[in-house]
């Protein structure tokens, strides 16, 4: 809750603080046409939540409760919008998330996937260059990739150098493990998510902030009866309309 009322503080600032920039700019060109592509990039933090019979468990992909899953996010979004402000907010994004602990004997955990946003938008303009943006609807995920590694276990290899002519060794280290995703109490591939959110823009530049509240149950807890799992998705970004 304390970080989503820093999320909304933050963007009400951003909005005060644009509205009265674009008040001092009163004597500037009309508004240049801009497409609906935006390139966005942005921080992106993901939990599962675990609801067992007498107690939930909220934890990152190395079982540590109370803990989350970090990363970034880069990739393009689609936003036609009609006269009226409505519209559609889509895209496609990359995610790629990295974490070190040893809380499972391993050193390093990466993790590469797709999102695809499927959303409804509403832009509310406050002044020329200044609005308001809200968007929400259903998120889906897929990972691509995901494993853990030990850095602190190499060997070393021989590799020949086509430049040099002959082999020469080199330290490489052991991947460990493959995520078995939906196998063996890990999360499933797909994630399907209810989401919501919102913005503000000026000129060309979008700074927002949403949450994600997960819809596939990834049956962590396969075993404990009536147990449910859900993955849940924290984003903050910044994206330049063209």
């Amino acid at each position: 809750m304390r970080k989503r009322l820093m999320l909304m503080a933050i963007l009400c600032s951003c909005v005060s603080f644009a509205a009265w920039a674009d008040g001092i700019d009163g004597d500037t060109d009309e508004e240049n046409e801009k497409s609906d592509f935006s390139v966005v990039v942005g921080y992106v933090n993901k939990q599962w939540a675990s609801d067992l019979k007498d107690h939930s468990i909220r934890e990152n992909m190395w079982r540590e409760e109370d803990k989350r899953l970090h990363g970034f996010q880069i990739g393009f979004s689609y936003t036609p919008t009609l006269p009226m402000g409505l519209g559609v907010y889509t895209g496609l994004f990359g995610e790629f998330y990295l974490s070190f602990s040893k809380a499972m004997g391993y050193d390093e955990f990466t993790e590469f996937s797709l999102y695809v946003p499927i959303h409804a938008n509403f832009t509310l303009p406050l002044s020329r260059n200044v609005s308001l943006k809200a968007h929400g609807g259903f998120g889906l995920n897929y990972a691509c990739h995901g494993g853990f590694t030990n850095r602190d276990a190499y060997y070393w290899d021989w590799v020949w150098d086509e430049v040099l002519g002959y082999a020469t060794r080199q330290k490489k280290s052991y991947e460990l493990d493959h995520i078995r995703y939906g196998k063996n109490g890990w999360p499933k591939r797909f994630n399907a998510a209810l989401e919501l959110n919102v913005g503000v823009s000026f000129n060309n530049i979008i700074v927002s902030g949403g949450y994600s509240w997960g819809l596939t149950d990834h049956q962590l807890y396969k075993d404990v009866p009536g147990s449910s799992t859900r993955q849940d998705k924290l984003t903050i970004s910044v994206g330049y309309e063209f």
